[in-house]
């Protein structure tokens, strides 16, 4: 087992790559219906697997500007965090976050617009 668990994660856009199924800058150039733009990146939170405490966590070195994440649940709450650790042992002190009704939250890094819409 890894010490580090930063180190099994995959990247956003190896994230994003698996739920759109395509691949490389050349694949998104010659897809029929292109995916999201390079500028971002398009999710359904139903798609998403959160830790044993309901946390995602979104590390962008992908590079994109926004993510918009498509779904039915509320926000219940949003803000910054001061000190956290989550239960898959990421530290996201200083990270933004949105938690939802169904009490999963996300995490994400200062400099990613988060984008939520009706799914």
């Amino acid at each position: 087992m890894n010490a580090n668990p930063a180190d099994d994660r995959p990247s956003l856009a190896d994230l994003v790559r698996d739920l759109t199924g395509v691949g490389t800058q050349d694949d998104v150039r010659s897809a029929p219906l292109a995916p999201a733009a390079p500028s971002g990146a398009e999710l359904a939170l139903s798609d998403l697997i959160s830790d044993d405490n309901g946390e995602i966590v979104f590390f962008n070195d992908s590079g994109f500007s926004t993510l918009s994440i498509e779904t039915e649940a509320v926000v219940v709450s949003r803000g910054q965090t001061t000190t956290h650790r989550t239960a898959a042992g990421e530290d996201v002190s200083g990270f933004n976050y949105v938690t939802f009704e169904n009490g999963l939250t996300l995490y994400f890094e200062e400099g990613l617009d988060l984008l939520l819409s009706n799914g």
